[in-house]
């Protein structure tokens, strides 16, 4: 199974206006810098990779698979809908299911969403390869902040201002040194290769 963004959100998960009244800051020559933080904060906690294993804002996704399953879990909930399902024929040429051809079940569902065959229909014969069946969907609460629950949004203004606030990875105080807890290594975790 590999997973795949073919469109990230458009919008931020928490407003720079939003930012700007929980940071206090009145002027804009920073909101470069902020609308930064807003987003370093938004990928720790969005999609593939992220720490809630699913998506926030609007954003498309593409699931490849070895081969049809009985049930395919749609991962990165919420799921807003299932776009395409392409599969590889045994002659290797790429072929598209009709939507009639299948069914989703769980749709918007934190649990996530699962797809099956319709009723009556069965899965298509596909080449025994990897990446044979392709399905598209796009997950997310909805298209911008405001579909967000307010928990997500907080967190995410907490994260971006800690961002804010310190800007290096050690904070020195008055006969201390310690380093923040949002360090560099933090935030580039999700980027290490792992080799066995």
């Amino acid at each position: 199974m590999h997973l795949l963004r073919v469109a990230a959100p458009e919008n931020l998960a928490v407003s720079l206006e939003q930012m700007k009244l929980h940071l206090r800051i009145d002027h804009d020559f920073e909101d470069a810098l902020i609308v930064d933080c807003i987003w370093a904060a938004t990928e720790r906690l969005d999609g593939r990779d992220g720490a809630l294993g699913g998506c926030l804002i609007t954003q498309v996704w593409k699931l490849t698979l070895g081969h049809f399953q009985p049930e395919i879990l749609i991962p990165l909930p919420p799921c807003q809908s299932v776009d395409e399902v392409v599969y590889l024929r045994p002659d290797g040429e790429p072929a598209a299911l009709a939507p009639a051809d299948y069914q989703v079940a769980g749709i918007g569902s934190l649990d996530g969403a699962t797809l099956r065959p319709a009723p009556g229909k069965t899965w298509p014969i596909a080449l025994a390869a990897p990446e044979a069946v392709a399905v598209t969907f796009t997950a997310g609460f909805g298209d911008d902040a405001e579909a967000l629950p307010e928990p997500i949004r907080a967190s995410i203004r907490l994260r971006a201002a800690h961002l804010y606030e310190h800007r290096e990875s050690v904070i020195m105080g008055s006969g201390f040194i310690t380093e923040a807890p949002d360090g560099a290594d933090d935030f580039a975790r999700n980027y290490r290769q792992w080799g066995f």
